[in-house]
C-alpha cells in the first residue's frame, strides 16, 4: 500500500500537492516511534525496554504524536516530490499545519504548496554588443590626476591681487547700529567671498567683498540676525564695515618634483609612471565591468521568466529587513521606519525580482557552458578574504558556515565565472561611432 499524490498546477511555477497517507503506514510510523521510546524510557519500578505501552502512550503520547507530524510530513512530501520529479525551491507551506492531527488508524491528509523552478529556453548569450574603451592612461588623465592632487595639497597664501570670488579676506570688522553707534568689533576675521556675514544680503556682500584689496575700507548693510549677541539691535538695520588686513587665494601645490617627494616619489617621472599603472588598471576594470552590465543587462532584458512567487517574496523581505536594521541603528523610530517600509515596497518588489530573475539566468548559463565552481575557487575566495582581513582561513570559513553563507559564496563565484564568460563572448562595438 502506498500515499496517494495529487498534483496540482496553481501557477507557472506554483504547485500543490494533496498527499493522503493510508492508515496503515500511518500506524506503522507511530509503532515505530513508541517501540523506540519504550526501549529509551526510564520509569521507576520498570526496567529499561520493560515499561508497558500504554505508560508510554499516556506520559509521552503528545510528544510522540507532535515528532510523528513533522516525520510524516517531512517522508511522504519527499517521497511525493521524488516520484513527480518536482524541485521545490523557496518557501515550502503546509495548509492548516497547526490543526493537522496524527491519529492511529485514520489516515494522514495534507496539501503542500511549493514553487518550482522555471521552464525557459536560454538564447545566444555570445556575441552580445558592448562598449568598447581603452585600457590605457593618457597623458591627458595623468595631467588630469596631477591637477587633482596638487589641489588637494592646496593652501591658502596671501595676494596683492584683488579678492575674487573663492578667495579669504582677513578683515577687522565694525558693527554699527542705524545711528551710527558701535555694537560689536571682531579683529583679524577670515571671511569667505562665496559665504555672506550672518545678516546680510548675498547679492550685497559678494559685490563688497569682491575687488578689495589690503588697507580698503568697505561698508555693507545688514539687518541683524535674532541670535546676536547684543540684543538692543536684534532685527534692526545697521552697518557692517570691513578693514582689509590681507586678501588670501587658494593656490594648489606646484607641480613638480617637490610634489613627488610629497608622496613619497624620487621625481616627477617616478610619480607619473606610478599614474599611468594605476589609471590604466582602473580604466581597464570600469571597462570590463561595464561591458559584463551591459552583456548581463542585455541577457536580462531578452528573455522572459515567470518566477517563483515565493522566492521573490523572500529576497523582498531580506531587503527591507535592512533597510529597517540600518533605520533602526541610525535611531529612527517605529513610525518613521514604517512609513519608509511602506514607501519602498515597490521598489523592494522590483528589485527582488530583478535578483531572482538574474539567479536563474546566471544558473542557465552556467550549465549551458559548462561554467562551475570548483573547491579550488572556493578556497581561493576564502584565503583572499581572509588576507583582507587579517584572519585565518579557518576562522572565514566558520563565519561563513555558521552564518549559513558558504552558498551565497558560491553563487558569487559562479556569477563571476559567468560575468567573464559573457564579456570574454561579447562584441566590443565603439558605439560613440556607431
Amino acid at each position: 500500500m502506498s500515499m496517494e499524490v495529487q498534483v496540482a498546477e496553481t501557477g507557472p511555477c506554483s504547485r500543490s500537492l494533496t498527499i493522503t497517507v493510508p492508515p496503515p503506514l500511518v500506524d506503522e510510523h507511530l509503532a515505530g516511534l513508541y517501540r523506540s521510546a519504550q526501549q529509551q524510557a526510564q520509569i521507576k519500578g520498570f526496567r529499561q525496554g520493560k515499561v508497558p505501552l500504554a505508560m508510554i502512550e499516556k506520559k509521552y503520547g503528545s510528544s510522540i504524536l507532535a515528532e510523528a507530524k513533522e516525520q510524516l510530513l517531512n517522508r511522504f512530501f519527499g517521497e511525493a516530490c521524488r516520484d513527480n520529479e518536482l524541485n521545490p525551491i523557496g518557501r515550502i507551506e503546509i495548509d492548516d499545519f497547526e490543526n493537522l492531527q496524527i491519529k492511529k488508524g485514520a489516515a494522514l491528509e495534507f496539501t503542500a504548496r511549493i514553487d518550482v523552478r522555471p521552464t525557459f529556453e536560454l538564447g545566444d548569450v555570445k556575441g552580445i554588443e558592448v562598449p568598447a574603451y581603452v585600457g590605457e592612461a593618457t597623458d591627458e588623465d595623468i595631467d588630469n590626476a596631477l591637477k587633482e592632487i596638487a589641489h588637494q595639497k592646496r593652501s591658502i597664501k596671501p595676494t596683492d591681487e584683488s579678492s575674487a570670488d573663492g578667495d579669504f579676506v582677513k578683515a577687522d570688522m565694525t558693527f554699527t547700529d542705524e545711528d551710527g553707534k558701535v555694537v560689536r568689533e571682531r579683529k583679524a576675521a577670515q571671511l569667505n567671498t562665496r559665504v555672506p556675514i550672518n545678516g546680510c544680503e548675498e547679492a550685497i556682500y559678494t559685490e563688497a567683498i569682491q575687488g578689495l584689496k589690503d588697507e580698503q575700507e568697505v561698508e555693507i548693510a545688514i539687518t541683524y540676525p535674532d541670535n546676536f549677541e547684543d540684543e538692543t539691535v536684534r532685527g534692526k538695520p545697521g552697518t557692517v564695515k570691513l578693514q582689509v588686513l590681507e586678501v588670501l587665494r587658494v593656490t594648489p601645490a606646484p607641480i613638480d618634483d617637490e610634489l613627488a617627494k610629497s608622496m613619497e616619489f624620487d621625481a616627477m617621472d617616478a610619480l607619473r609612471d606610478d599614474l599611468r599603472s594605476r589609471i590604466s588598471s582602473e580604466k581597464e576594470r570600469v571597462g570590463r565591468q561595464q561591458q559584463e552590465e551591459e552583456a548581463l543587462q542585455h541577457v536580462m532584458t531578452s528573455h522572459s521568466i515567470e518566477l517563483p512567487p515565493s522566492l521573490v517574496e523572500e529576497q523582498k523581505q531580506v531587503a527591507l529587513q535592512g533597510v529597517e536594521q540600518r533605520m533602526r541603528e541610525a535611531g529612527s523610530g517605529d513610525d518613521e521606519i514604517q512609513q519608509k517600509l511602506a514607501e519602498a515596497q515597490g521598489e523592494a518588489d522590483q528589485e527582488a525580482q530583478r535578483r531572482v530573475r538574474m539567479f536563474f539566468l546566471i544558473e542557465a548559463i552556467a550549465e549551458q557552458h559548462s561554467l562551475s565552481v570548483s573547491e579550488a575557487d572556493i578556497m581561493g575566495e576564502l584565503q583572499a578574504i581572509a588576507a583582507a582581513n587579517n584572519a585565518s582561513v579557518a576562522q572565514v570559513q566558520q563565519h561563513l558556515e555558521e552564518n549559513n553563507r558558504l552558498g551565497e559564496l558560491r553563487l558569487a563565484l559562479l556569477e563571476r565565472k559567468v560575468r567573464d564568460f559573457l564579456r570574454e563572448n561579447a562584441n566590443p562595438v565603439d558605439k560613440k561611432e556607431s
